[in-house]
């Protein structure tokens, strides 16, 4: 038997080990009646602790399969399984939001300084453990305010921490709608539709590339989010649900099961066949994720159900499940970096990978979580101090006072909240609303316009202070009968020609790959793009070595400045260059890639350096700018 075979079939013994975690001194009950622990406080944490270790597992899968196209045997299956296990931190979010809020005494009152400390720090903590690693090992952090925006997950140092960002937006719009709106049933009908419009707005986002993780980038940020409006809506309608359910178990779990089934395995089917990613132009790209996302919320919902109806006659509990339900949200964050950093590069059997990083992960945050836990409660009781009661006249009235304020608090709080939103999404949503009427002022502007002249195509994030992204302005710098050739204003991001430190040509760089990825596309609207030519194979590329002579009449001219969002993002910036050596301005002038010859490679590529001259850099020099060129069609 051969090696491959016998790490296979070891690799099969997880599944079962899994199984074992799961049921080992689990109680069933019998009877009409469901269980007396079912969605219990307790039940819920052991069930989140079985969507952890689902979730590792998972990840495991992806990395020693090449996300599903080398299967390794029946393990295989958790390549798609990531979407239930999320779907079960959302659910019981969802469920335990609007549980506490009708149960709880002053839940509100308290809510945002308890809640949010309890999911924020670990974050923090865990974030600032991944920065540390890049700094002292990887070497990969030179830069103070990435390495700060990494700590607080403006920019995810660690991928797995999505989960986090989104849970915290949800817990936000909980609070702000529950707080303005006194009627509950219209707060929690809000609170669903805005659940279902950041689903939509991440749809919209598209995805990264490389090893980038941004905000809202990519189908895990809203695939099983869903689940979450389920949560609440079960939570709201417990009492007759769970009556439904009891009264029809014989015929509901069976049937649930089958339902299960069926869905999950079209839902691999149209991951496989249609799926999230596509080139950009293709025009039945919007309607093959459609048809993907509702696949998949469709089993997130059935499989939720089915553990419910498990949960309702099945009460988990064992050891080894209790003590990693305590510390769930730490392995959560934690283990990526075992999977990703720490092991990625070591070459073992995939079961002992699998065990090195299971092993290591559970042991880690076992050492780790009790501080944070400690940090946690510190920061939690310093931001509730405890209350006395004085029975006299002056302190209640000052107690009415400090009420009054939290009140007034409370409500300026849920305003900013609910505006920050609705602002994001009316400037999101308004930019495809009006993608059409935009496009045609752009086309009659660039129709109309001259070499030198400025306009606007596209949208990118060149500003963090400005909400959403915003408009791209080009220089014309070439026109004929049939096209114009636009060449950004402004050096919009940073990056190196090619990673790796190799001979490369322009048609092999991983720079062209991402300007013409579908993350750099979606920054045109599908209008755009019809005007947009491609008929050399590039949407986007850069100018060559002779366009950058002939476009610009002196060095002067081929200097450069940055976007704000660029310099932040690590592009070279320099204080001065030789035509303003004496600017008081505070002029700044950066070095940008230009596109190498035609099938020529080398470890060097063609650049316009700071003084505005044309000369050369390693390909795989990081922080070059990037100032890309497109050609619009006239007809």
């Amino acid at each position: 038997m051969s090696a491959f075979k016998i790490n296979m079939i070891i690799l099969q013994i997880y599944p079962i080990l899994y199984l074992l975690f799961i049921f080992w001194g689990a109680k069933i009950t019998k009877g009409k009646e469901a269980a007396a622990e079912y969605l219990s406080v307790e039940q819920t944490k052991l069930i989140q602790a079985v969507a952890c270790i689902g979730v590792i597992i998972h990840h495991l899968v992806q990395d020693v399969t090449g996300y599903g196209a080398a299967p390794k045997g029946p393990i295989t299956v958790f390549n798609y399984m990531g979407i239930l296990f999320t779907s079960i931190f959302f659910f019981c979010s969802g469920y335990g939001l609007i549980t506490s809020y009708y149960t709880k005494q002053d839940y509100m009152r308290t809510f945002l300084k308890k809640r949010l400390p309890t999911v924020l720090i670990p974050f923090w903590v865990i974030n600032l453990l991944g920065v540390l690693l890049n700094v002292f090992i990887y070497d990969s952090h030179k830069n103070f305010s990435q390495a700060l925006s990494d700590v607080f997950g403006l920019t995810l140092v660690n991928s797995n921490g999505w989960f986090i960002v989104e849970i915290v937006i949800l817990y936000l719009l909980f609070y702000a709608l529950f707080s303005l709106i006194p009627h509950k049933d219209i707060a929690l009908a809000l609170l669903s539709i805005a659940t279902v419009i950041l689903i939509i707005y991440s749809s919209l986002m598209g995805h990264d590339t490389g090893n980038k993780a941004h905000w809202f980038k990519g189908e895990w940020w809203y695939n099983s989010t869903i689940t979450f409006v389920f949560g609440m809506l079960y939570a709201r309608c417990k009492k007759g649900i769970e009556k439904f359910f009891v009264r029809f178990y014989k015929v509901l779990l069976p049937l649930f099961c089958i339902l299960f089934l069926i869905s999950f395995n079209i839902s691999v089917y149209t991951v496989n066949v249609f799926g999230y990613y596509h080139d950009n132009l293709a025009h039945n790209a919007r309607q093959d994720e459609i048809i993907t996302l509702v696949s998949q919320m469709i089993v997130c919902l059935i499989f939720m159900t089915l553990v419910l109806l498990l949960n309702m006659k099945i009460s988990l509990g064992n050891k080894a499940l209790g003590f990693i339900s305590g510390i769930s949200v730490e392995l959560f964050l934690i283990h990526g970096y075992f999977i990703h950093k720490i092991f990625s590069n070591i070459r073992v059997k995939d079961y002992i990978f699998f065990a090195l990083v299971l092993a290591c992960s559970i042991l880690c945050t076992a050492l780790l979580a009790p501080p944070i836990h400690m940090l946690t409660k510190k920061i939690i009781a310093l931001l509730n101090p405890v209350r006395f009661d004085h029975d006299t006249i002056e302190s209640k009235l000052a107690e009415e006072r400090r009420n009054k304020i939290i009140r007034i608090v409370r409500l300026v709080s849920a305003a900013i909240i609910v505006i920050i939103f609705l602002t994001s999404m009316v400037l999101t949503f308004g930019r495809f609303l009006f993608a059409k009427s935009e496009c045609q002022s752009e086309f009659e502007s660039v129709k109309n316009a001259q070499p030198g002249d400025r306009v606007y195509w596209g949208y990118y994030e060149t500003n963090y202070l400005h909400v959403g992204k915003e408009r791209i302005s080009w220089i014309v710098v070439e026109k004929d009968d049939d096209t114009v050739c636009l060449v950004s204003e402004y050096g919009i991001d940073g990056s190196s020609y090619n990673q790796r430190h190799e001979d490369i040509s322009w048609e092999d760089c991983e720079l062209r790959e991402y300007l013409n990825s579908e993350e750099f596309i979606r920054s045109f609207s599908k209008y755009e793009l019809l005007h947009m030519d491609d008929s050399n194979d590039d949407i986007v590329s850069l100018l060559t070595e002779e366009e950058a002579l002939e476009f610009f009449a002196s060095d002067k001219e081929r200097e450069l400045s940055i976007t704000s969002v660029a310099e932040a993002r690590g592009t070279n910036i320099n204080n001065m260059s030789k035509s303003n050596m004496w600017d008081m301005k505070g002029y700044r002038s950066s070095w940008w890639w230009l596109k190498g010859a035609d099938g020529y490679e080398d470890v060097k590529a063609p650049i316009v350096t700071v003084d505005g001259t044309i000369g050369e850099k390693e390909v795989n020099r990081p922080g070059g700018a990037i100032r890309p060129v497109i050609r619009i069609r006239l007809e």
